[in-house]
């Protein structure tokens, strides 16, 4: 792919879009994370090694879970150590944090900071993984929502738009965040706005009818959109050739996998490149995709880590397990976090001229295959790859599926649909299952539904096992 590279030069220009609040007029802290953008490689991950090594000497003083985990591995962290300390620690899970959520509390915090409160997230089991942040940790988050936008290329005085659950909107006065159908508006983007001159942002919540959404769209022509890939899906569906009369500038996938497919039919209806970042409530902002289809991480505030089930880092073109450690985050520190996701080991010079450390595509959740039958993983790709390659006019009238693998083994496909499929969607999938699976493959079921329920984070699953029951963000 032919990516115009970015400079040092181009990112100020673009900053000077950005004009700051008077009161923020001597705030440096942007013009140094985009400093920080074209650093040596070699410098930054000193810079990071430095930063492991301070917050591995902090929790071994102030963090109880740390302190006997140490003890019991017979370390002392030492400055100029760090990566090598880390790299015998054994992955933090999903479940360390649930069950030892007080014991990973630091019991005191350097002079000056400060803790800014709990940060919450929830997978398909509704058992919440709950993460106390600090005042500097939460700052971050506001920092770094503007290196992405700028990385963007949005222009803080057009009109942003969100479509997500209401659970995720601001509260704004004393009104509670919008309900169903209803929307809201405010006179600022949500934390950037704390900084920046913006224009205005409003909200429509995902459960407004998929007409609403496109009516509201219309009458308010937004500038720029954040929705779920899947949101992204059914209105460029819905919309086909209108959905670039809508007059968007930019879009913006949150939260759920993107498929390839999926990115050409978002792309294609709205002529828009989908713009990405990956993140967790339990570490901040992680990294940013370049228009080179690399994630780029926030090297200030995170380390990152692509292992194979050995634990060994993968090489350049593997996918791997997504490890971060946090570096800001003294309330709580999260030291080899394992994120549930797996995304691709690269290397080199990336060549969108950005210099901070980069990984591939996210290339799906493993702890979603926790659990599930041998030959799962496969069956599952299968099937993706069955609905991605389906012809256009063979899937026009498809707005949502999910596959879901039933406790006999046997698999179902939750199909939502706006009019009726013809006869060749059926018979694609079920030749593509027959051809590539031997004869005792599973059974295979197509189901139209009037709606796929969303996580209780808010997302929709494209697969869910009633055999695994390991808890997926």
């Amino acid at each position: 792919m032919m990516v115009e590279a970015t400079s040092l030069a181009r990112e100020m220009d673009e900053q000077h879009s950005w004009r700051l609040l008077p009161q923020f007029a001597d705030l440096r802290v942007f013009d140094q994370l985009l400093a920080n953008e074209f650093r040596d490689p070699e410098d930054i991950a000193r810079g990071q090694a430095t930063a492991v090594s301070r917050i591995l000497e902090f929790a071994a003083a102030k963090v109880p879970y740390y302190r006997r985990l140490f003890d019991s591995l017979g370390i002392v962290p030492r400055r100029g150590q760090g990566l090598a300390v880390l790299g015998r620690l054994p992955l933090l899970t999903k479940a360390d944090v649930q069950d030892h959520k007080e014991a990973l509390r630091a019991t005191a915090l350097p002079q000056g900071q400060k803790v800014y409160g709990w940060a919450a997230s929830s997978g398909t089991t509704g058992r919440p993984t709950r993460v106390l942040h600090s005042v500097e940790s939460n700052l971050m988050y506001n920092y770094l929502e503007q290196r992405q936008l700028r990385w963007f290329r949005w222009n803080p005085r057009g009109l942003r738009a969100d479509i997500r659950i209401s659970t995720q909107f601001p509260p704004t006065g004393t009104q509670e965040p919008p309900q169903l159908g209803s929307s809201f508006r405010m006179n600022r983007w949500r934390y950037v706005g704390q900084f920046f001159e913006t224009g205005d942002y409003t909200g429509l919540c995902v459960t407004a009818p998929l007409e609403a959404q496109i009516e509201w769209l219309q009458g308010l022509r937004p500038a720029y959109l954040m929705a779920y890939p899947s949101t992204f899906e059914r209105l460029a569906h819905a919309l086909g050739p209108a959905a670039g009369d809508i007059g968007l500038r930019g879009v913006y996938a949150i939260s759920e996998q993107i498929t390839a497919s999926m990115r050409r039919r978002i792309e294609g209806g709205f002529g828009l490149a989908v713009d990405q970042t990956y993140g967790l409530n339990e570490a901040g902002k992680v990294a940013q995709r370049c228009r080179a289809g690399r994630y780029h991480v926030n090297a200030e505030h995170c380390y990152v880590e692509i292992l194979d089930n050995e634990g060994v880092p993968c090489k350049a073109g593997e996918s791997g397990r997504l490890v971060i450690t946090s570096l800001r985050n003294l309330a709580m520190p999260l030291l080899r976090y394992d994120s549930g996701d797996l995304a691709e080991a690269v290397e080199g010079d990336c060549p969108c001229g950005m210099t901070l450390p980069s990984f591939g595509p996210i290339t799906g959740r493993y702890r979603r295959m926790a659990g599930a039958p041998e030959g799962t993983s496969l069956q599952v790709f299968l099937l993706k790859k069955a609905l991605e390659s389906m012809p256009p006019e063979v899937c026009a009238n498809l707005r949502q599926y999910q596959i879901r693998q039933k406790r006999d083994g046997s698999y179902v496909i939750l199909l939502k649909i706006a009019a009726a499929l013809p006869d060749a969607f059926e018979d694609r999938l079920q030749h593509a299952w027959r051809r590539e699976l031997p004869d005792e493959r599973p059974g295979l079921v197509l189901q139209t539904v009037e709606d796929i329920p969303l996580s209780p984070s808010g997302k929709v699953e494209d697969f869910i096992s009633d055999i695994a029951t390991t808890d997926m963000l």
